[in-house]
C-alpha cells in the first residue's frame, strides 16, 4: 500500500477536526439525526447555497422546519424535523437546482462523508414501445437491470400503465451518460429499440390531484425480494 505523506495526513486531520468543530454535534445536537439526509449538488461549480436552500424550502411540502448545515465540496446535511418529512422528500427524488441534480441519501451517524454514494440516484422511468404480450415481470427485470439496478416495479394500470408503457424505478450511476433507449431481442432473434422516458413523481402526483402527497401505486420492491 502506498504510504501517504505526513503533511497530507496532517492536512486531512485538520480538515476533519475543522468539520467536527463546525458541526458541533453535542449529544443535544445529534438528537433526531434519524430524520436527517446528506445532500450534494452534482454541479461543476459551487452554487449559491442560500438561493438553493430558499428554493428547496419553498418546493418541499413539509410538516416541520428544515435546516441546512454546510460541509465541504458542495455537500450539506439536510436536517428534516421529522421522519415523515424526510421520507416524503426522498421518495419524490430526484430534485434539481439550476438543472443540476441535488443527490440526497439518508444520514448515517458516524459514517464517513466519502462513503456516501452520491453518484447513484433513483429515477422512475417509463419504457415505451414494448408489445403488450411482452409486458411482464421478467421484461421489467431485464430492462431495469440493463439500465442500472432495478429497485421497484409500479404495477398500476392507470394512465396507460402496462398498455402504453412499463414504469420502473432504477438506481442509476449519474456519472455515466443516461441511456435513452434500450435494445430488446425477442426469442426469434429480432431486435427492437424501446424508448426510455424519465418520469417525475411529483409532477404526476400533482397532475392527478395528489399535490403534496405520495402517489399511490401498486409498487413491488425488488430490493426487498433479493436482499
Amino acid at each position: 500500500m502506498e504510504n501517504r505523506p505526513e503533511n497530507d495526513t496532517t492536512t486531512m486531520t485538520e480538515e476533519i477536526n475543522e468539520l467536527q468543530e463546525r458541526l458541533n454535534f453535542s449529544e443535544e445536537h445529534i438528537q433526531g439525526f434519524e430524520s436527517w439526509a446528506m445532500g450534494k449538488i452534482m454541479a461543476s461549480e459551487a452554487p449559491n447555497r442560500e438561493a438553493m436552500y430558499r428554493v428547496f424550502r419553498s418546493l418541499w411540502y413539509k410538516e416541520e422546519e428544515i435546516d441546512f448545515v454546510d460541509l465541504k465540496e458542495r455537500i450539506v446535511i439536510v436536517k428534516f424535523g421529522c421522519l415523515e418529512d424526510q421520507s416524503r422528500i426522498l421518495n419524490f427524488s430526484p430534485w434539481l437546482f439550476n438543472r443540476c441534480l441535488f443527490s440526497m441519501l439518508p444520514f448515517e451517524n458516524k459514517k464517513d462523508i466519502e462513503s456516501y454514494e452520491f453518484w447513484l440516484s433513483l429515477f422512475w422511468l417509463k419504457i415505451y414501445n414494448i408489445p403488450i404480450e411482452l409486458m411482464d415481470r421478467q421484461m421489467a427485470l431485464d430492462v431495469g437491470n440493463a439500465i442500472g439496478e432495478l429497485v421497484a416495479i409500479d404495477w398500476t394500470d392507470r394512465y396507460g400503465g402496462w398498455t402504453e408503457f412499463m414504469r420502473i424505478k432504477v438506481n442509476i450511476d449519474v456519472l455515466k451518460p443516461l441511456m435513452r433507449v434500450v435494445r430488446v431481442v425477442n426469442k426469434d432473434g429480432a431486435e427492437k429499440i424501446r424508448v426510455i422516458n424519465q418520469t417525475n413523481s411529483r409532477a404526476e402526483s400533482e397532475q392527478h390531484g395528489n399535490k403534496g402527497k405520495e402517489k399511490a401505486c401498486e409498487e413491488e420492491s425488488i430490493w426487498q425480494k433479493y436482499e
